[in-house]
């Protein structure tokens, strides 16, 4: 099965078994067509690895839509229904995915939701929605998580902020949200250590997906002049990131914070510009 052209995981094939045996819950999971966000991406690519996956979204629908295709692929999931905003509902979908699959051993923080705008445009009760969801849902599905990642003698959380949390782009909530998962990241790293428990979080840049599919084909052209590389990021190119802190692989990596931006953030606004202006120097995809 191909997504834009793309093998299942992105550039490659993407079936391995990276994640053999193991079972991993991914929030905001849920998808509708062929063009998939992030979570639903992860969740086919840790399926295709080995994992049993739980496919965690508000809505039914997306969340079985996204079950479909990763059995389509011969892999397992579960499709779950939550709104990670209410706590029992929130620990209630967590327990069922690890009575369901046996354990629990990886979790990937991912449902989030970009809010109105600058903060002189943005509603309380917008403001109020956005780190709701995107800090406090985050955190109710960690904290209902724990037991059975401790159960499972350890485990992976990761945690997907944003390049709005580092860099100015008059995001508002969102970014002040993205903000305070990474600084969750290391406070959870330090306190659930002992437990073996590695909590990372990765910092995805300017992503041609769903939430990210705005300005046309221009739009488009600027993200890819924007970075070093000069190449479209995809929801793949973050669930690959994902697959690896996940993975036992990285079972010596934790409390870090990981840019998946093609080195936008390390670059400066002069140094940018000329990419932007110069077709010469933009980069070779097209």
């Amino acid at each position: 099965m191909t997504d834009h052209g793309f093998d299942v995981g992105g550039h490659t094939d993407g079936r391995g078994s990276r994640m053999a045996g193991s079972a991993a819950l991914v929030t905001g999971a849920g998808s509708s067509g062929d063009f998939l966000g992030t979570g639903a991406a992860t969740a086919m690519l840790l399926a295709a690895q080995g994992a049993t996956v739980g496919v965690l979204d508000i809505d039914s629908e997306r969340a079985g839509h996204t079950r479909k295709r990763v059995e389509e692929l011969g892999g397992r999931a579960i499709a779950l229904t939550a709104d990670i905003t209410d706590e029992e509902a929130t620990r209630a979908a967590v327990d069922d995915f690890a009575h369901r699959a046996g354990r629990l051993d990886a979790v990937i923080n991912n449902a989030g939701i970009s809010g109105e705008g600058p903060v002189l445009r943005t509603s309380r009760a917008g403001w109020d929605r956005v780190l709701a969801l995107n800090v406090t849902g985050a955190m109710q599905v960690a904290r209902s998580s724990y037991p059975h990642l401790v159960r499972s003698g350890g485990g992976s959380l990761v945690n997907i902020s944003s390049i709005a949390a580092l860099r100015g782009f008059g995001s508002g909530a969102y970014a002040a949200s993205k903000g305070a998962l990474q600084s969750m990241t290391v406070d959870l790293a330090y306190s659930w250590g002992p437990d073996r428990i590695r909590v990372n979080c990765l910092v995805p840049g300017h992503l041609h997906t769903p939430i990210g599919d705005h300005g046309g084909e221009e739009g488009r052209r600027m993200r890819r002049a924007a970075n070093l590389l000069g190449i479209e990021g995809t929801a793949w190119d973050l669930a690959w990131a994902v697959l690896f802190l996940a993975s036992p692989e990285a079972r010596w990596i934790t409390g870090t914070v990981v840019p998946v931006d093609a080195g936008t953030t390390t670059a400066t606004v002069l140094g940018i510009l000329p990419r932007m202006t110069d077709p010469d120097r933009e980069g070779t995809d097209g």
